[in-house]
């Protein structure tokens, strides 16, 4: 009996003296973690052959397991990574006349977004990303394309939309396409000013996550284990994209929108 109790009591010294880095071993891996580390991938790779997409695919299937906040923290840990790789080769052909008023109401917008994150109900904030990306897949289904005037205010307009958007889900990249892609330029020029605003975006809401409190060690330790495997999906996506013909890149971003719209208001 004695013997017993000793074995019981010497059980739950070690397990209350279990050191926290082993317990957030043991909290991160998890059957889920496998689940996210293939939906990394996929982003990772949306987000090398478009250059924007990454966080559509990524976003509402994570929201499923960890929560909106949590995963919009794991996203952004690769994202960053994806996009500082891609950032070179786009600041060379962005058309920075155009972006200047875009990203600089990006920044300004995406404050608002994420404190409304942080605010709402979880069951509630997963069914308005679902929203979301359904109605910017209606508008491409519908053949719709923005035709009005260009210059500052009209891309000011768009940043606004994208900056609140993806300060709130991280998906706002709807009116992002919209506008840049209705431009006639070449699909290079197109997808280097689609990574130029990523880049903007990833490291602007990153930083006021953190600064909100988003951000604890077990996000952190999931982002830092998917972000190797986003960064693959991203060198093959680029990869690509220099293989393929450019109407196909335009044609390949309004199908995923379509698809992703349905799929995540399904689910």
């Amino acid at each position: 009996m004695f013997a017993g109790l000793a074995v019981m009591l010497e059980s739950e010294i070690r397990i209350r003296n279990k050191h926290p880095l082993l317990e957030l071993i043991q909290t991160i891996l998890t059957i889920d973690l496998l689940a996210a580390i293939g939906i990394g991938f996929t982003g990772g790779l949306m987000h090398g052959f478009t250059g924007w997409g990454g966080a559509m695919v990524m976003m509402p299937l994570m929201s499923l397991m960890y929560g909106p906040v949590q995963s919009l923290g794991i996203i952004l840990i690769g994202g960053m990574l994806v996009s500082a790789k891609l950032f070179p080769w786009a600041a060379k052909r962005t058309d920075w006349q155009e972006m200047k008023p875009l990203l600089s109401a990006i920044v300004l917008a995406i404050p608002a977004g994420t404190y409304l994150l942080f605010q709402l109900e979880l069951s509630l904030v997963i069914k308005i990303i679902g929203v979301i990306i359904m109605m910017s897949a209606l508008l491409q289904l519908s053949g719709w394309s923005y035709k009005g005037p260009r210059g500052a205010v009209p891309a000011a307009s768009a940043g606004l939309a994208c900056g609140f958007i993806n300060g709130f889900s991280g998906c706002g990249g709807a009116p992002l396409v919209l506008y840049i892609l209705s431009k006639p330029v070449p699909a290079e020029i197109q997808r280097a000013n689609l990574i130029i605003a990523v880049t903007v975006i990833s490291f602007c809401v990153f930083t006021f996550l953190v600064i909100g409190g988003g951000m604890d060690g077990r996000s952190l330790a999931r982002g830092v284990i998917i972000a190797p495997i986003q960064l693959l999906g991203a060198w093959i996506g680029a990869g690509l994209f220099q293989r393929l013909p450019g109407e196909v890149f335009k044609r390949f971003s309004l199908i995923m929108l379509i698809v992703l719209g349905l799929s995540v208001t399904i689910i």
